[in-house]
């Protein structure tokens, strides 16, 4: 599962800016935060590729699981999350979200990191 970029709506994000809570491809980001010196400043979250192998659901431990239940802190695939939170049902509320299976990097300033590669100190 890819993120598109916000941007140009075409290539593969690459990175978040947390500033404008956008997904960028490597050419936008760097043409939205060389705009200007306050945009050069926006922290920015790399995107690492996705992994082929999402994890299993926690329940059948056969499917793919692309759900994540926040209160029961479990991903689940469609058919198990379709039978626990039942419509009606007091887990039926239960906060939920699409589970992409995207890492994100360790670092979380781009602009940092861009500043100390073009000094040439890590």
């Amino acid at each position: 599962m890819k993120i598109q970029c916000d941007v140009c709506e075409k290539a593969p994000a690459t990175m978040i800016c947390c500033a404008d809570e956008a997904a960028l491809c490597a050419k936008c980001d760097i043409e939205v935060h060389a705009a200007n010196k306050l945009a050069s400043k926006h922290q920015r979250i790399h995107l690492q590729s996705l992994s082929n192998k999402l994890p299993r659901c926690d329940i059948c431990q056969d499917k793919t699981a692309f759900i994540f239940c926040v209160e029961d802190r479990a991903l689940f695939c469609e058919d198990c999350d379709e039978s626990i939170h039942l419509p009606g049902s007091l887990s039926a509320n239960h906060q939920r979200f699409l589970a992409t299976g995207i890492q994100v990097a360790m670092k979380s300033n781009c602009a940092k990191d861009d500043e100390k590669n073009s000094l040439g100190t890590t």
